[in-house]
């Protein structure tokens, strides 16, 4: 019965699913790389910033 229920509400969903147009696509391909700068600029801060105080613990 669950199985059922699932297909049921999936086949649904993708009735109600269109395809993204052009511009769609490409809002979430800026999104998705703008967020992937941001989280490698606050990686590259975190590990600059380890590698400052590492560097002034040996001198």
């Amino acid at each position: 019965m669950r199985t059922a229920g699932f297909y049921k509400k999936a086949k649904r969903i993708l009735k109600l699913a269109k395809k993204p147009d052009r511009s769609e696509v490409f809002l979430v391909i800026k999104i998705t790389v703008v967020g992937m700068g941001i989280l490698g600029l606050i990686a590259w801060l975190i590990r600059f910033v380890i590698f400052v105080v590492v560097l002034q613990r040996e001198y």
